[in-house]
């Protein structure tokens, strides 16, 4: 097994209210010609090089960290799958049984822009292609947050906006920018608090809320089972990503918990390879959102994987394993 760090330039800065990258790194993990990866994410935490001590040590730990967990729980099941002939979405149907519904449209995610209206050419742009757009928000200057929402909404009237706020608004500020931005109809609004207020905060933001808001999801604030379970009064959906979870099968287990509690799903990613988000896309069907673009920033992408068609409908590769290969 051969372990090493991958350093991903991206076509663009990509701002949020962690911060802005330029670059961002992967773990890679290899068996054979056996590949998976797990991205790093700046507010995670992971340091690269003491993961990369961590695998090479003779005798791993009981308790990975989290990037390393991950990369080798891939590349367990694409041993499986290609030793079966099957896909990672067979072992999420063999745990969540047949999708009830179509796997959701292609969605295109937008940093925080610096130039508005550079940022609604975009907007028409990628608009011609997918219905679904996501808005990073929680700029730390509310005007342009509301800006955004506005500029992208008279630049593609008929998209559905998701509104990704990463924990940006304070307790004051949320209740108030949530029915700010009500006004163009957003589909959802992920994250709006910061996921340190634990339950509480969600409990107090849900009782601040206006009447009849749009549908509010927990992304940072859901890393496991248990959040899903101790949230689920106080939310509408959640975020469903692989890194977080730790695991596919964490992803699923998560999945089947929203699913007992009536919660919506977004299945989401990082910026990472179409060797990240092609894994990822195995649970798409389950879904009732998906935001799997992070490969569209990344400018070497040395993996081909999933693809969307000219109505941005996802497109998987009929391949075994998790079906993403070198280009």
């Amino acid at each position: 097994m051969h372990f090493e760090i991958k350093t991903l330039h991206l076509s663009e800065p990509f701002r949020i209210a962690h911060g802005t990258s330029a670059t961002r790194q992967v773990l890679r993990v290899s068996n054979g010609e056996l590949v998976t990866e797990a991205p790093f994410v700046p507010y995670y935490g992971e340091d690269p090089a003491l993961t990369l001590a961590v695998l090479n040590q003779a005798v791993l730990p009981e308790v990975l960290p989290r990037t390393a967990g991950l990369a080798l729980n891939l590349l367990r099941h694409d041993i499986i799958g290609h030793q079966t002939g099957r896909t990672l979405a067979a072992y999420a149907e063999s745990k969540l049984g047949m999708p009830v519904h179509h796997t959701p449209p292609g969605c295109r995610s937008f940093s925080i822009p610096e130039d508005l209206d550079v940022f609604a050419d975009k907007v028409r742009e990628i608009a011609t292609q997918f219905p679904v757009l996501k808005l990073k928000l929680g700029s730390g200057d509310l005007g342009l947050d509301i800006a955004t929402v506005s500029v992208a909404r008279y630049a593609a009237p008929h998209a559905k906006l998701l509104l990704d706020v990463n924990g940006g608004w304070d307790m004051a500020e949320a209740p108030l920018m949530i029915e700010k931005v009500a006004e163009y109809s957003p589909t959802l609004i992920e994250q709006p608090i910061h996921h340190r207020l634990g339950v509480d905060g969600w409990e107090e933001l849900r009782a601040l809320l206006p009447g009849n808001p749009p549908p509010i999801f927990a992304d940072e604030s859901v890393q496991t089972v248990e959040d899903v379970i101790a949230l689920a009064d106080f939310v509408d959906g959640v975020n469903i990503k692989l890194l977080k979870s730790g695991s596919l099968d964490a992803a699923v287990a998560m999945i089947a918990a929203a699913k007992e509690h009536s919660l919506q799903i977004l299945l989401g990613c990082m910026i990472e390879t179409s060797l990240g988000t092609t894994a990822a896309a195995h649970l798409a069907p389950w879904a009732d959102w998906i935001d799997l673009d992070g490969h569209f920033y990344v400018a070497d992408d040395d993996f081909t994987g999933i693809t969307y068609d000219a109505s941005g409908n996802l497109i998987m590769p009929n391949r075994p394993g998790i079906g993403a290969v070198p280009r």
